[in-house]
């Protein structure tokens, strides 16, 4: 039986895409990084550097996949998504975003010319608005990662006009238990609970007022499976709430979840300047009209799953200086 082909299935995103597909009994294969092929014992995984392939010649060591089974979809997870580590490394993030799965995707569509395929992009790729953000919007990223995703966005909307079966995806911030340290919402949980730990004391924070579209991840999964049968039939979608928070709001429900004397305090390097959006919030009424429904944020529910899962990573001894 031909299985759903994931890049990136070792990640945050596609830890969850793994656990929805086996809940669901549907097969699946990992692209992945090969030192983390011994993750993925009961699944076939293969090994897949994108860095590496990004910086082959074009045309020399093509990939053969013929001692394969045909895919029967692609979704592609795999990115360098840290924007403040895009921003440190551009040339690293422009060859795992774009060069990659650019080459990933030619070899691949010769190889299965009708194999579907979800591109991940990202909302950052829009310029920031005081609305709700439709798809045919602006598009001006304000930072290297918005740049990279939005140049893939070429590549893989390029192979689409072509005839190939490929949609364009773009969702806004999710999170959810398992994201890694760096990013705000985990960030705060991790911080607030290690300080719980301690007794109290300060939170060190960036900007508040900035306004943006979450999603728990379990919401963006399903969207996801929902529409890599259909990939190909729209060229490019949003996947989001339409519910703009700002950041003060939902550190403030986490912060609801600690009786411990906490305060916070600015620290000047954790604010961005100009590659912070003041607000990102998607517009979801194509995605509504396509899936029936559009995802909705339990915000309440969310940082309850936040908040245990950063005391169990504290009580673990995760090393949070990345948080």
């Amino acid at each position: 039986m031909s299985s759903i082909w994931i890049t990136g299935a070792d990640g945050f995103v596609g830890t969850w895409m793994r656990r929805a597909l086996d809940h669901a009994g549907r097969d699946w294969a990992a692209l992945v990084l090969p030192s983390s092929l011994d993750q993925f014992e009961n699944n076939p995984a293969l090994g897949l550097d994108l860095a590496d392939l990004a910086a082959r010649e074009a045309g020399d060591d093509e990939i053969d996949w013929s001692t394969l089974p045909p895919p029967s979809g692609l979704i592609h997870l795999a990115a360098m998504s840290f924007a403040p580590q895009c921003e440190q490394m551009p040339d690293m993030a422009r060859a795992v975003n774009v060069l990659g799965p650019s080459r990933m995707y030619r070899s691949i569509l010769k190889q299965w010319p009708e194999c579907p395929i979800l591109h991940i992009s990202s909302g950052h790729v829009y310029r920031p608005s005081p609305d709700p953000i439709p798809e045919d919007q602006p598009l001006e990223p304000v930072n290297v990662y918005g740049s990279t995703k939005l140049e893939a966005e070429a590549v893989a909307l390029g192979l689409r006009d072509q005839g190939h079966r490929i949609s364009v995806l773009r969702p806004f911030n999710h999170t959810g238990p398992g994201q890694a340290s760096a990013f705000a919402l985990p960030s705060f949980a991790l911080r607030l609970a290690a300080l719980e730990a301690t007794g109290g004391g300060a939170l060190q924070v960036g900007r508040l007022d900035a306004v943006r579209d979450f999603l728990h991840v379990r919401e963006v999964v399903k969207c996801y499976l929902q529409l890599i049968e259909s990939a190909g039939e729209v060229d490019i979608l949003n996947v989001c709430s339409g519910l703009g928070l700002e950041m003060s709001s939902l550190l403030a429900s986490l912060q609801g979840h600690f009786s411990t004397s906490i305060t916070l305090a600015e620290d000047e390097n954790r604010f961005r300047g100009a590659a912070d959006a003041n607000r990102l919030v998607g517009d979801t009424r194509r995605l509504e009209m396509i899936l029936g429904h559009k995802p909705e944020l339990d915000l309440a529910e969310l940082s309850r799953e936040l908040v245990a899962d950063a005391r169990l990573r504290v009580a673990a001894g995760e090393d949070l200086s990345r948080a």
